[in-house]
Parts: C-alpha cells; sequence; structure tokens
C-alpha cells in the first residue's frame, strides 16, 4: 500500500498556518510559464475545377468551417470561381467574417475582377461588423 502513517501529510506536504488577519492571503511562490507567439493561418483554396456556384460555394464552406478563432484567412480563389460565383465576396466575408482577424483574397495576377473581389470582401466585412455590433448592444441593453 503506502508508507505514510494514518494523519501523516503526504509527499512532505504540511497545512498552510491560518493568518490572524483574514484578509491577508497566504504568500505563493509566481510561476511565469512563456506563452509562444503563434499565429493561426487558415488557407481555403478555390484554385480547382467548377462547373457551377453551388460548387464553390461547397468548396468554401468545407474549407472555411474549421476556421474559428484564427489571426488570417487566406483565399486563393481561381478563374472557375470567379466566373461561376456572382457574389463571391459577399460569400467569403459572411463565412469567415466572425472568425479571423485579417481575411486575404488571392487572385490571379492580371484578372481585373481581383481588387474588385478584395474591395466588396472588405465592404461586407465593415457591414456584417457593424451589424454585429448593432445586434450585440442591442441584446446587451436589454432587460
Amino acid at each position: 500500500m503506502n508508507s505514510r502513517r494514518p494523519g501523516e501529510w503526504p509527499a512532505g506536504l504540511r497545512p498552510v498556518p491560518a493568518s490572524t488577519d483574514p484578509t491577508e492571503e497566504p504568500q505563493t511562490a509566481r510561476t511565469t510559464v512563456p506563452v509562444p507567439d503563434v499565429h493561426l493561418v487558415v488557407t481555403v483554396d478555390l484554385t480547382g475545377r467548377f462547373s457551377d456556384a453551388q460548387q464553390v460555394s461547397d468548396a468554401l464552406w468545407e474549407q472555411s468551417r474549421r476556421a474559428v478563432d484564427c489571426d488570417v484567412v487566406i483565399v486563393q480563389i481561381g478563374p472557375d470561381a470567379l466566373a461561376h460565383q456572382m457574389g463571391l465576396g459577399q460569400s467569403i466575408a459572411g463565412r469567415v467574417y466572425l472568425n479571423a482577424r485579417r481575411i486575404e483574397v488571392h487572385v490571379p495576377a492580371g484578372n481585373w475582377r481581383g481588387p474588385l473581389l478584395q474591395a466588396e470582401v472588405a465592404r461586407y466585412v465593415r457591414l456584417y461588423c457593424a451589424d454585429h455590433a448593432a445586434m450585440t448592444g442591442r441584446s446587451s441593453t436589454a432587460g
């Protein structure tokens, strides 16, 4: 069994002496645990071959569903995704705006829709964040 006798404190532990002042906290040694600087980056790859908008939406949802509380979401978009999905900026913003601190949209070089898509994502992120803030502000002040 064990080598200690009944009533003996295990492993050399002793009771903390009672203080005469009940507001005084016992002094304990503070240890500092170093926290590494880690950034979670999620990459959504929409550069494959798509035949319709539903396939683009499904791929976006499947690849971004684990993007919870991350630092950066990088969305790589190919020509098929641009051709088949008209509301792609709104879809990207709606899918990850609450989960990521920054959203990067990468479009193939030379595509004139790239800057428009990036501006659309930024616009919808602003709209969704403002709407979310208004909704949480109303719900927290009610009552």
